[in-house]
């Protein structure tokens, strides 16, 4: 009887050994094959007329949302200026759950207009306990720079499309005109999201139309005719030479040679 006891109670423990670890090896597996928690990406992009470099943890005052390429916001950037596009990449989790940290090249941006380029990290915006990892909370921004504008009023295609009408309302009031628009996409592991940006070109100037002056008729110069003078009368006789008198000597006597004698002696006085 004691011996079935032993015997009872020996194998009532193996029962339960086995059973606690068939339980918690159970647990420790599922625990191991559970995957992790990823949260969620958000994505904004924004449209830059400069170049706005490398590396950077901000936004520049310049880059604009532009998600309507008829809003107020849309740049206008001339033919070959610079462009640069930022990509504003937020991971956030659902309350109460722990969301796996992700490396930020492992966050992948696709640009439908840069079909052969691929944004890389410009710099955490926000990265609150500074372990280079994109944790929940966290703003990591990426970016392509080094472009230059195109010529949308000669561009008939794009990589994606053609450019649309926009610019309506851009800051030059230059009205509607064709528009650059991109849509680009983030995705991480297991999560997605897309966001539009636009520019414009500036209004293009129209060449002025050179309208042909007819020439006048130059008024015709007066030309005066001196009226003729007189002609000859029927009556007039030919011209005849002038008579030149002949020399005529003057004899004194008497008085009148004294006087000129009195006249000259005068004379002779008033000369010394």
């Amino acid at each position: 009887m004691i011996k079935f006891r032993i015997f009872s109670a020996l194998t009532g423990a193996a029962v339960l050994v086995g059973m606690l670890v068939t339980l918690f090896g159970f647990t420790s597996a599922f625990a191991q094959e559970e995957p992790a928690v990823i949260g969620d990406l958000a994505l904004v992009k924004y449209v830059c007329p400069t170049d706005v470099g490398v590396t950077g943890t901000a936004i520049p005052a310049l880059c604009a949302n532009a998600n309507d390429p008829n809003g107020a916001d849309v740049p206008v950037i001339p033919v070959n200026g610079a462009v640069s596009f930022i990509y504003q990449v937020t991971y956030t989790c659902r309350p109460g759950v722990i969301c796996e940290p992700l490396n930020p090249i492992s966050v992948t941006i696709s640009d439908n207009q840069l079909p052969t380029t691929t944004p890389t990290v410009y710099g955490p915006q926000l990265d609150a306990n500074s372990n280079g990892l994109i944790d929940a909370g966290d703003i990591w921004l990426y970016k392509v720079n080094g472009l230059q504008a195109i010529d949308l009023a000669a561009a008939t295609t794009l990589p994606f499309g053609t450019p649309a009408p926009g610019c309506a309302a851009a800051p030059d009031a230059g009205g509607s005109r064709p528009t650059y628009v991109n849509r680009a996409r983030v995705t991480g592991p297991s999560a997605s999201q897309e966001d539009p940006a636009a520019y414009c070109n500036p209004p293009a100037t129209p060449t002025p139309t050179l309208t042909a002056t007819p020439t006048g008729t130059a008024s015709p110069t007066p030309t005066f005719t001196p009226a003729p003078g007189p002609g000859p009368r029927p009556t007039d006789s030919p011209a005849r030479p002038v008579p030149i008198p002949e020399p005529v000597t003057m004899v004194l006597f008497g008085t009148g040679l004294a006087a000129l004698s009195a006249a000259l002696a005068v004379r002779k006085r008033s000369g010394k």
